[in-house]
């Protein structure tokens, strides 16, 4: 790549001196196998780790006799061994020592790439959560659509460039393999011993099989996964060249003081630096492309593919590198002009607001088409003529349905951005937005409940009774004052436990269907009783970990309390006679009990239930030490939250005296059970508990 693009890390990596140093590393872990193996002196592996050196100046004269670089490069180190040189390149072809060393140098590209990736992501971050209620114009096929804030459109992109990770992350794993196999790939001249150790000395896996080259599908998915981060930087890029238009100029580049626009016209300002990544983007697009190219060798190898490589994968890894760290500068001066997303705002004069209007009109009892009609008609008459909202006020057949006063309220931008928080926590950038679900839990607890006819009863466990209902797919969930501990060992009637327990699950139930979790509660019955969705349950307890406690703590001999660097999840088996013994998810695989899918999905939702309930708890001032879930597929096949979620099920303890609020009192004798449990509801209700 040309200098004007090339910043002093891919320079380095991709310099001549490095890559022949790959090289000569690999011929001497070689030697080292084959010493191991007994084919090589020992002595002769000393003298050549010693003397083993090169000159790019000597291996260019050498190469302009033989015509081949690797045989050039095998004549100068063996120059500077002397006798031992003989031992150099014993078994290997050529491509052992080129494609082992070009994925130690892919490797490495992407190591550089990641890092300045991540300090990028933190710029989108720290961008996203300023500018999180900078309310702007959103717009679709260019034209004003409905308000957004400034903080999404980075969210967004910050979102994108963790996906582009996870590309990047998997393209080092699948380029992270060597071979040194001979020439055809069947070990014929060399020992596999040698393969592996030196595979396991570079931190590499050995291909499982290969030609005389790696296959090419490894690294165009390599090129491929660099193309797509490239493209959504330029797309970033576009964006703001868009925003930056004299007739938008919402945001621009930074500009330099010294710095010029155009050699004719001293007014410009132009955003040259996202333009420049548009252009580098289509570059490491067409690379991309010749990398796919590259995959269909002839027969077990041809040399069509090297010249390509030389160029694409040191020119797009460095491109990509370039372009990150320039967007990451683009983003860090970027210049955000507020006042001018505001009187864009204004432009269309309360078009924005058309789909507001519409819904309002359909709640009134019109027909959605009628609706959109009347809503059409004052829109296509606002663009050129005025102002919709006087539009819409003077029209009699609106006002039938709408009084001024309703019309009025409904060109209000809040609505527009009142799940801001909601999508910020989707997308990882902030804590769950507990405040803002209390009134959808309370709504939802409240809601009118579905008239059914209680029919006999299912099943009964420990702590709860299940009745069929008229209703084929819905059963009814009592729970019980009966407290039992140690699998039944200890039992003990405690009055008021299930109505606690009952309340307080469908409260939790409703917290999580607000964070977009599907559970099987329906609604509540009475205080004692909830409706819920008729499922499979599956044979297993998903136990989710925030500090060390109960069988944790007894199994391992630590403390209660040590927390834990990261939330942990593991699986029982649901059995009282066995005593819930643990699973290991390979276990779990191959007694059947759950598809490797299922088992992401299961760890996928509970870690975003902990998520979730632990800031819950947390603004509760309780601590949330562990919880165990039950999962089921209903009738539809879908993956439900089931069984309950309570202080049987939760250790709970008070955030600062640490004070158990959990079914520990029962099982340590540590108090009223009730009291305890009473607590965390009137916490719950927004009491002092």
């Amino acid at each position: 790549m040309i200098e004007r693009y090339t910043l002093p890390e891919m320079k380095e990596l991709w310099s001549p001196q490095n890559r022949y140093q790959k090289w000569l590393e690999i011929e001497i872990l070689a030697c080292e196998a084959w010493a191991e193996l007994g084919r090589v002196p020992a002595s002769a592996v000393e003298t050549i780790k010693k003397k083993a050196s090169f000159d790019l100046a000597r291996i260019a004269e050498i190469e302009e006799v033989t015509k081949h670089d690797v045989i050039a490069f095998v004549s100068c180190v063996a120059e500077s061994v002397g006798d031992q040189g003989k031992y150099l390149h014993l078994g290997l072809t050529s491509y052992d020592v080129v494609d082992t060393a070009l994925s130690l140098l892919m490797r490495d590209a992407l190591e550089i790439i990641l890092e300045a990736l991540d300090r990028l992501l933190e710029l989108l971050k720290e961008k996203a959560l300023v500018y999180k209620d900078t309310v702007m114009i959103g717009r679709t096929h260019g034209v004003h659509a409905e308000p957004i804030t400034l903080g999404l459109k980075f969210a967004l992109w910050y979102c994108e460039l963790q996906r582009a990770r996870r590309r990047l992350e998997r393209a080092k794993e699948v380029i992270s393999v060597g071979r040194l196999s001979g020439a055809v790939g069947t070990y014929a001249h060399i020992d596999p011993y040698v393969e592996a150790y030196v595979c396991r000395k570079l931190g590499l896996k050995p291909a499982k099989i290969s030609t005389q080259v790696l296959q090419r599908d490894r690294h165009a998915e390599y090129l491929n996964a660099l193309a797509v981060t490239a493209t959504s930087l330029e797309k970033f890029a576009v964006e703001i060249r868009h925003l930056q238009r004299t007739e938008v100029l919402e945001m621009e580049e930074g500009f330099a003081k010294g710095q010029k626009g155009s050699s004719a016209m001293p007014h410009k300002r132009n955003p040259i630096t996202c333009e420049r990544l548009s252009g580098l983007a289509r570059v490491v697009r067409g690379n991309a492309l010749a990398a796919l190219e590259n995959i269909p060798l002839w027969h077990e190898r041809d040399i069509s593919h090297s010249s390509v490589e030389r160029i694409i994968i040191p020119d797009s890894t460095t491109l990509l590198h370039y372009m990150i760290v320039k967007f990451a500068e683009i983003v860090q001066g970027l210049q955000v002009y507020p006042e001018r997303m505001k009187k864009n705002l204004q432009l269309t004069k309360g078009l924005i607001f058309s789909q507001r209007l519409l819904l309002a009109l359909v709640e009134k009892g019109l027909l959605r088409e009628e609706a959109y009609a009347l809503v059409q008609r004052q829109a296509l008459q606002a663009w050129p003529e005025g102002d919709f909202r006087e539009l819409v006020k003077g029209d009699p057949e609106i006002g039938k349905h709408l009084s001024s006063e309703e019309i009025e309220a409904l060109f209000d931008y809040k609505p527009y951005l009142e799940n801001t928080d909601y999508i910020f926590w989707k997308a990882g950038l902030s804590d769950p937005p507990i405040r803002k679900w209390e009134e959808k839990i309370r709504t939802r607890l409240v809601s009118p409940k579905k008239e059914v006819e209680k029919q006999e009863l299912v099943y009964e466990g420990k702590a709860k009774k299940v009745y069929s209902t008229s209703e084929p797919n819905l059963y009814l969930m009592e729970f019980k004052d009966e407290a039992t501990a140690f699998d039944g060992l200890k039992k003990e009637e405690i009055p008021g436990k299930g109505r606690l327990n009952n309340l307080i699950s469908a409260h939790l139930f409703a917290l999580l269907e607000c964070a977009g979790m599907a559970t099987h509660f329906v609604s509540l019955v009475s205080e004692k009783e909830m409706l819920v969705r008729r499922v499979e349950v599956l044979p297993l307890e998903v136990i989710v970990r925030n500090l060390v406690a109960g069988s944790m703590a007894k199994r391992l001999g630590l403390p209660e309390g040590k927390e834990l660097s990261r939330p942990l999840v593991s699986f029982c088996y649901k059995s009282d006679q066995l005593h819930d013994p643990l699973l290991t998810e390979e276990e779990i695989i191959a007694l059947e009990l759950a598809t490797p899918d299922q088992i992401t999905a299961l760890k996928e939702i509970s870690l975003k239930c902990n998520q979730v309930l632990r800031a819950y708890f947390q603004t509760r001032g309780i601590l949330l030490v562990d919880f165990k879930l039950e999962f089921g597929f209903d009738h539809r096949g879908e993956l439900l939250l089931v069984d309950e979620i309570s202080p049987d099920t939760c250790r709970l303890w008070d955030l600062e005296t640490s004070e158990k609020l959990d079914k520990d009192r029962f099982r340590r004798d540590l108090g009223d059970l009730v009291s305890g449990y009473q607590k965390v509801w009137q916490r719950m209700q927004g009491g002092e508990g």
